[in-house]
């Protein structure tokens, strides 16, 4: 009996152990500065509305841009009885990059400035991820404070050793904006190719954007193989304009690379002229 009664208490204090507690965030990402938990949640349903007298209306278009993507698009203009509201603080002391969310079973306000109102946007969106039950979008009620720790978020992207076409870049910008990230380091030329358009320079992209093959495996293996395939690719002007212009809609600040003096083989390609070594 004793040997019984020992495993029932070992099982019950590993269940207990192991068990989960609700996320204290709400399963936001990066976790907010404070979360309080309320009791209550606000419904989102065909008769809710987003409600704003902003003058920058780029989290306004985001939001209502998502809303009406979901499925069984639960936001109309209609007569509300649930209301997105979007405001401005106002005072120019307040960090641009902060916010204020608050959730309430009739309305959820999202107070701040420029980048910050687009980053309670970004919260809203994320809670909603999982909000779906029995056909309807829940949010438990809550208020949220957040601002970022670090002034510069940034990602990196390696555009020259292997390339990514236009979409997959906004594609790339979509997910840095839905978590906070307001810089996009752009590595668009190295060895392997060069990837922007410079009319100026034509031969850049009609020689050095394309290589005749690729290194399979690492530059550290003996003897070194390679594919045999050409490959290439690089931006126009256009597309480029169109980049920063989406970038920018996403309070997101590109850094483009260009690779110079070293790095520049696929330069020196285009103008063997430049090079120190003919």
């Amino acid at each position: 009996m004793l040997k019984y009664i020992c495993c029932f208490f070992f099982l019950f204090f590993t269940i207990t152990c192991f068990a989960q507690n609700p996320d204290p965030n709400l399963g936001l990402i990066p976790a907010p500065v404070s979360v309080k938990i309320k009791t209550g949640q606000f419904l989102l349903h065909k008769r809710s509305i987003v409600q704003s007298l902003l003058k920058d209306d780029r989290a306004v278009t985001f939001l209502t841009s998502y809303l009406q993507k979901l499925p069984d698009n639960p936001v109309q203009n209609d007569t509300a009885n649930s209301v997105i509201e979007l405001t401005s603080i106002g005072a120019d002391t307040v960090n641009q990059e902060a916010y204020h969310l608050s959730i309430n079973p009739k309305k959820i306000t999202i107070t701040g400035r420029g980048a910050g109102l687009f980053y309670g946007v970004q919260s809203i969106i994320q809670l909603l991820y999982d909000a779906k039950s029995n056909g309807k979008y829940v949010i438990n009620c809550a208020e949220i404070d957040d601002y970022p720790r670090f002034s510069y978020r940034g990602m990196h992207l390696d555009v020259s050793r292997h390339f990514f076409d236009a979409s997959f870049i906004r594609q790339y910008l979509n997910l840095l904006a839905a978590y906070k990230i307001n810089t996009f380091h752009w590595h668009l030329t190295d060895d392997q190719g060069w990837r922007i358009e410079i009319k100026k320079y034509p031969r850049l992209t009609e020689v050095g954007s394309v290589r005749a093959q690729t290194l399979i495996g690492n530059s550290h293996a003996r003897p070194k193989q390679f594919d045999g395939t050409p490959y290439g690719g690089f931006y126009t002007q256009d597309e480029i304009r169109e980049i920063v212009r989406y970038a920018a809609e996403r309070y997101i600040t590109i850094i483009p690379e260009i690779e110079m003096p070293g790095h520049s083989q696929a330069a020196l390609a285009a103008y063997p002229e430049l090079s120190c070594n003919p």
